[in-house]
């Protein structure tokens, strides 16, 4: 299921203003907190939304990638500009820029600095016994 109208429209209106990533990285980043809100929900809690820190977050982004692209998760990434963890705060304050999410005053981009390392959460898990393959794009 998509986003609904008015995320939609806040989303269609971030683009116009600021083309630094693609809508399917917003959009990867959106299913990544639902995610994360799932990971986190006690079990046998009602689901309820709760406040999610950067690390849960991408804790969950990476889960959502592996599953999603498997070995390809670190092209895919890179292909919408998405090249370290930075990347991914980035498009959380974007997003709470827009009025799409919500930040605590102790909330910063700065939670997602060197979260990890890309070819270590999307290329290892996939790597044969030896080094890591390394034709990869550059992670920057």
């Amino acid at each position: 299921m998509g986003p609904d109208a008015s995320t939609e429209a806040r989303l269609s209106e971030l683009l116009q203003k600021d083309p630094a990533y693609p809508r399917e990285a917003y959009l990867f980043l959106l299913a990544g907190l639902d995610r994360a809100q799932q990971m986190h929900v006690p079990e046998g809690a009602e689901t309820s939304r709760r406040h999610m820190r950067g690390p849960e977050l991408l804790e969950a982004l990476r889960d959502l990638a592996l599953d999603e692209f498997g070995p390809l998760a670190c092209r895919v990434l890179a292909s919408w500009g998405v090249r370290r963890t930075e990347d991914f705060g980035q498009l959380v304050f974007k997003l709470v820029g827009a009025g799409l999410l919500s930040a605590t005053p102790d909330d910063s981009p700065t939670d997602f600095a060197d979260g990890y390392d890309f070819a270590t959460a999307f290329v290892e898990p996939f790597a044969e016994e030896g080094e890591p393959p390394t034709d990869l794009p550059p992670i920057t």
